[in-house]
């Protein structure tokens, strides 16, 4: 959080800084405002303060021994007459400080509750710098499997928190729409002699011929597999001349394709700005490669043309094969070059599987050489993969979870569990229920874990009502929602943002403070998230809050608190946690149904 948007921060920062400059005439040898705001830092346990300040970099610079510093600023600190700070403790070279929860409460709260808390970017000095995230990027003519789901889920998150923060982002989509997955589809298509299914899912249709071309390719031998091989030959390059029935064939049915990604991203909530596809930079791709080759930034190597990336422990970036015919690497190339021509941006983030780990380590190395400037901000994110919990799925092998028949599945299920609601519930509410289910419960399932990190994907754990999982989450906010119904029903009302401003906040338990602090942390663990391109940081972080709340609600009272004051109140923070909530799962494309 920026240091004009947190009043707390913003007065202990300054209280040191003016402490700091007391102890060496004013100077400091170079430590500002925002190096001190940066530097307060949330304790690892609860009990040792809300924040601690380490003072190794002060006692260097005034060459006085850090615990002397921290006894020196918390002496300073302890004469505090604003009422934001209740103690500090040192601990050898840090100030641990406690804040007054209840001045806390009165400077979050009233802002959570009129929306304003939201409302702003956490990074305004951010607002005019250009983020592009490339997401999906799936290959045409072959199906949406629940593996695909990950990057989807990543990409639109990123896009959000990006957005939250204050910059202007561009999501894009890159589309495998050219290759030799497409001919073995169509081939096997063509001699299957069949017709798409009326009202079926065409997209779903093609991916299982392209499963069958593949098994039948790997069972061919000798002549028969020369034979296929030369067919799918012929049909490539009938795609590639832009002309003539396979072409008509190809762009057929990468319509098919295209609508039905189309209405899976619509179904998950995903976006884009902009779809590129691999067939438009294939020109280009070739034109690079020319141009570069002569500026020397290329070597031609029997026959062979690519970028000599030895010098910097790469290999060689293999750029156009001896056949003439350009690689995804060079069309990586071609596509940066119009991003940062078309778009202006200032970030590029690539959302792709850690298999592509040295490819894109490749294409940005390559980049720099060529002469962007803006390669140093080019970022991978990479991420592990959705495996079974028999190994690992492959749409070539045709192991995969295919989304459309997983979502019905699972939206079955929930249409069983909520079956209870019938007659109470209007069916419209119980379907829209399902859907934000089923919804959270996937991507919550896919975001909860570092990137980094494989996932075992097991729906029957991601759709518990315990633990880190969505529908928990969900839930949990679903129960607050209950709790201020059930206020209303007997005359409490939480307090409005004005009343919440002008009266007496008087928190005193420990899982009070404990979710009041969750709730102020919100913003910086946004940009936090958005910053390391980690949504699992936020969920984390919404995890921690449910919790801190559960344990709030069973250890206070509340609808049966001692006077009407202290309900309302009481009421003013769960709402503030529900409405805290609320936002944080936006940020990661899920909708909490309001009841449960």
């Amino acid at each position: 959080m920026s240091i004009q948007l947190d009043p707390c921060k913003s007065y202990l920062a300054t209280t040191i800084l003016g402490a700091l400059s007391s102890l060496d005439g004013g100077d400091m040898l170079g430590v500002k405002l925002e190096d001190i705001f940066g530097m307060l830092e949330k304790p690892r346990q609860d009990d040792m303060g809300d924040f601690a300040l380490p003072c190794f970099r002060f006692a260097k610079a005034l060459k006085i021994a850090p615990p002397k510093v921290a006894a020196t600023l918390a002496d300073f600190l302890g004469k505090d007459e604003s009422g934001w700070v209740e103690r500090v403790v040192t601990v050898n070279a840090f100030c641990n400080i406690y804040i007054n929860k209840n001045k806390l409460a009165g400077s979050i709260i009233p802002d959570v509750l009129a929306g304003t808390a939201f409302s702003y970017p956490v990074a305004p000095q951010n607002s005019h710098a250009r983020v592009m995230v490339e997401y999906s990027q799936p290959n045409t003519h072959k199906e949406f499997h629940v593996g695909h789901l990950r990057n989807v889920c990543l990409g639109s998150a990123l896009v959000k928190l990006f957005r939250y923060c204050g910059y202007h982002v561009t999501a894009a989509n890159y589309f495998g729409d050219e290759g030799a997955h497409i001919a073995k589809c169509l081939w096997m298509m063509k001699k299957s002699g069949k017709k798409p299914p009326v009202g079926v899912d065409k997209g779903a249709w093609l991916g299982e011929f392209y499963v069958a071309a593949t098994l039948t390719i790997d069972r061919a031998e000798g002549d028969d597999l020369a034979a296929i091989e030369k067919e799918i030959s012929n049909i490539l390059s009938g795609i590639e001349s832009k002309a003539g029935p396979w072409h008509e064939l190809w762009q057929e049915t990468r319509t098919w394709s295209l609508d039905a990604y189309k209405s899976i991203y619509q179904w998950v909530g995903a976006e884009f700005d902009r779809d590129f596809f691999e067939s438009e930079v294939s020109g280009e791709s070739q034109a690079i490669v020319e141009e570069y080759l002569e500026k020397g930034i290329f070597k031609e190597d029997q026959g062979a043309v690519g970028a000599d990336l030895a010098p910097y422990k790469l290999g060689f970036m293999l750029a156009r094969k001896r056949d003439g015919n350009t690689l995804y690497a060079t069309k990586d190339l071609a596509l940066a070059r119009r991003k940062f021509n078309e778009f202006k941006i200032d970030r590029s983030i690539y959302v792709v599987a850690n298999e592509q780990n040295h490819h894109f380590r490749q294409v940005f190395k390559t980049l720099e050489l060529m002469g962007f400037s803006q390669a140093s901000k080019c970022v991978h994110l990479s991420y592990g993969m959705v495996v079974l919990p028999g190994g690992k799925m492959s749409s070539r092998a045709g192991n995969t979870v295919p989304f459309m028949k997983l979502k019905e599945s699972i939206l079955q299920e929930l249409h069983v569990i909520l079956a209870k609601y019938k007659g109470d519930w209007s069916d419209e509410e119980i379907e829209e229920t399902a859907k934000r289910l089923c919804i959270g419960a996937l991507k919550y399932g896919m975001l909860h874990a570092d990137p980094a990190r494989e996932i075992v994907f097991d729906i029957k754990d991601w759709l518990s009502f315990e633990g880190n999982t969505g529908p928990y989450l969900m839930y949990s906010y679903a129960r607050t929602m209950s709790i201020i119904r059930k206020a209303a029903d007997g005359g409490h009302e939480p307090w409005s943002a004005e009343s919440a401003q002008k009266n007496k906040f008087a928190l005193e338990a420990v899982s009070e403070h404990e979710l009041l602090r969750a709730i102020y942390d919100f913003n910086t663990v946004v940009l936090e998230a958005a910053e390391q391109c980690r949504p699992s940081h936020l969920c984390s972080h919404l995890y921690h809050m449910c919790k801190s709340f559960n344990r709030f609600y069973t250890e206070v009272p509340v609808l049966k608190a001692a006077n009407t004051d202290l309900i309302s109140m009481r009421l003013s923070l769960i709402l503030s946690f529900a409405k805290t909530l609320r936002e944080g799962l936006g940020l990661v494309g899920i909708i909490p149904p309001e009841r449960m």
